[in-house]
């Protein structure tokens, strides 16, 4: 009896986990934008308080909003340049793909191998090529209504901030609320500070990845760096994916030898910068498991779809901060943690 007594709070707990990851899934057209909206909310929080204390609420708030809408200008406007650089040499590329598919087509029907595929210029692909723009689009257009979603509940955010503060403090003891209050500014200050210095990191991979395509000749370097710098914000993981286009596209373009300067050029820049770089700034507070990581995109992905693969580092960097500053919930943070960390929190 005593055993099984001991086992019930643990099944309720997995029951309730169970019941809230399919409520999130089953709610993603409102859930994901929430968390969209709240993350951006801690983001700049500082930020719009220190401007309320100088402008009015209006004010502070739409300078709040122009700054957000001009960095996300910004990587719209690097996205389409880099869309301006592909698409006057997408043909010539198709061609040398289509070379290549032929090739190796010829090479297995020669000892038997059988390829299923067609040519990338046939019929059926580009009918298939056409219904893919089209789901493309009916996407876009679904997520234009998150993205307006999510953009009106960071405004009330925003607006109510203050007022949820001082609901927690009404709803809880003055020991418990002041915890709670605490725990959330640390998570905030820290979660501030991981995306800080990780945008610092990988603005310079960025930097350097195209630099060095620019060196060797591999064309497309601007695309190169900027596809660096936003897939470093994935940590390890994102470090190992940027590093394998730039290297196949040199590879197939121009040839062996350059292909495998471009793969242990870049290799090169990531492990320097993962290694010594990266744990400098960052210290020992935030670094997470590879594994968790891996997870973390896998799991948030199947809940909520892309979005959900790009939220599930910083959600799991959340739960690993929140978590760490409540005694009972500190080991679940030691789990999520690297192993050196996991080492020096037991010390």
């Amino acid at each position: 009896m005593e055993k099984s007594g001991n086992s019930l709070p643990v099944l309720v707990a997995i029951l309730v986990a169970i019941f809230a990851i399919a409520a999130l899934k089953a709610t993603t057209p409102i859930t994901m934008p929430l968390a969209f909206a709240i993350f951006i909310a801690v983001l700049v929080h500082p930020l719009h308080h220190w401007l309320n204390r100088r402008f009015p609420e209006w004010l502070s708030l739409t300078l709040v909003m122009l700054g957000l809408a001009g960095i996300f200008a910004l990587a719209f406007g690097a996205l389409e340049f880099s869309v301006e650089l592909v698409a006057p040499k997408a043909p010539q590329y198709l061609d040398r793909l289509q070379e290549i598919f032929q090739t190796v087509t010829t090479w297995a029907q020669d000892r038997g191998i059988p390829i299923q595929g067609q040519p990338l210029q046939s019929q059926s692909s580009i009918q298939q090529y056409s219904d893919e723009l089209i789901a493309g689009l009916k996407s876009l257009w679904s997520s234009l209504g998150l993205f307006v979603l999510t953009v009106a509940l960071l405004v009330l955010l925003l607006l109510e901030v203050e007022q949820y503060q001082q609901k927690v403090k009404s709803a809880f003891s003055s020991p418990t609320a002041s915890h709670i209050l605490t725990a959330f500014h640390r998570m905030g200050n820290k979660f501030r500070g991981y995306l800080l210095i990780r945008t610092i990191t990988s603005g310079i991979t960025g930097v350097l990845t195209g630099l060095f395509c620019w060196i060797l000749g591999v064309e497309l370097a601007f695309v190169w760096g900027l596809l660096s710098f936003l897939l470093n914000y994935i940590p390890t993981l994102g470090s190992i994916i940027s590093v394998i286009p730039p290297s196949l596209f040199a590879l197939l373009f121009l040839g062996m030898g350059r292909g495998i300067a471009t793969l242990v050029g870049l290799a090169a820049i990531q492990l320097a910068l993962g290694n010594f770089v990266d744990p400098r700034m960052q210290g020992n507070s935030l670094n997470i498991s590879p594994f968790v990581v891996l997870v973390s995109i896998v799991f948030w992905g199947w809940v909520w779809g892309i979005p959900g693969a790009l939220l599930g580092v910083p959600l799991t960097v959340s739960i690993v901060v929140f978590c760490s500053q409540f005694e009972r919930l500190r080991s679940l943070a030691v789990i999520l943690q690297e192993s050196d960390e996991s080492d020096k929190e037991q010390e």
